[in-house]
């Protein structure tokens, strides 16, 4: 089968698309004909060698942890051959190829008619926004979000759930189009962090601690902005540290902002995954439900598998609206 192997660590340069053995499944395994193979950010990481150690999946390897398709081989598990199926894998799941192996326990059965490129956006940028929104901080209607890159995979997601739980959103970008990109999708407000007066135009937008909830997936000093921003009461969750670790001391922020009781919460998918995989399962359900009633459209670009290195300098120049995914034929 074709796929992309990656045989050395390094940049974009080191996705090689290649002829490789079609994997065989092990009991409870399924072979998926894969349609759609999303790119993640993690993806980039593991291709660089960056991951923490006991993370790294052996060289060589298949890079990808989620993605749609059609079972080719039920391997006498419940499931059936055709079935059109969606799932989320753990890291080292193979997925840039023709073929892939699947739990059989680990996968979502769609509906006959159900479009494999939409359905592939849907199980790690989703599902996370999901979690974060309904289990981690329990957003109640009414209140107001803040949403650090809105028109990224998670962004757009998080914008989307957000108003089918009827928040008020002010969404964060670096660039103009993407601002207006957000506003577009559905946010009430959206400013480019890049203008120094920024935090101003939220406190006048939206009012001075009116905040409810913040989505920040760049962490470091950005924390500090977010506690100055954020309601009494208020929620900060941190699912992601793309800004570094910062220079300030949080526990003095936390201080200084003692009187709001703040809260802040992480939140890493694989943590759920492997600690509360049924939280997973019925969260994905509940979302290609929503999908298959047309209240979340997920927004998406598509690249060939033969294009993955393009597509990985792509997505590290913050050139992707939503998600990519690489289409298998």
């Amino acid at each position: 089968m074709k796929a992309i192997q990656i045989t050395r660590n390094g940049g974009a340069e080191v996705l090689e698309y290649k002829d490789v053995q079609t994997p065989v499944p092990a009991k409870g395994q399924v072979l998926i004909k894969v349609h759609a193979a999303p790119v993640n950010f993690i993806d980039t990481i593991l291709r660089e060698g960056n991951m923490p150690p006991g993370m790294m999946p052996e060289l060589p390897f298949i890079p990808g942890v989620e993605g749609t398709g059609v079972i080719e081989d039920a391997n006498g598990t419940h499931l059936n051959k055709g079935d059109k199926v969606a799932f989320l894998g753990v890291i080292g799941s193979s997925v840039y190829a023709e073929y892939a192996l699947v739990d059989a326990n680990k996968l979502v059965v769609l509906n006959n008619d159900a479009n494999l490129q939409e359905a592939a956006v849907l199980p790690v940028n989703y599902f996370t926004a999901y979690h974060m929104l309904k289990n981690v901080a329990r957003v109640e209607a009414g209140k107001t979000a803040l949403i650090y890159a809105a028109s990224g995979g998670v962004g757009t997601a998080l914008i989307q759930i957000a108003k089918l739980l009827d928040l008020k959103l002010v969404a964060l970008e670096r660039r103009d189009e993407k601002v207006e990109n957000a506003l577009q999708m559905g946010a009430d407000y959206a400013f480019n962090t890049s203008n120094e007066n920024w935090m101003t135009q939220v406190k006048e937008a939206v009012g001075e601690n009116s905040i409810d909830y913040v989505f920040n997936p760049v962490a470091g000093d950005s924390i500090k902005n977010d506690l100055e921003l954020i309601a009494p009461l208020g929620h900060i969750v941190v699912f992601g540290f793309l800004g570094g670790m910062g220079e300030f001391n949080l526990m003095q922020e936390l201080m200084n902002n003692f009187s709001k009781a703040p809260s802040i919460s992480f939140s890493e998918l694989y943590a759920t995954y492997f600690n509360n995989y049924p939280m997973v399962d019925g969260g994905l359900k509940e979302l290609y439900q929503w999908l298959d009633e047309g209240k979340i459209k997920p927004v998406y670009e598509s690249m060939p598998l033969s294009e993955a290195k393009a597509a990985h300098e792509k997505l590290e120049k913050g050139l992707v609206r939503g998600k990519l995914i690489l289409t298998v034929e």
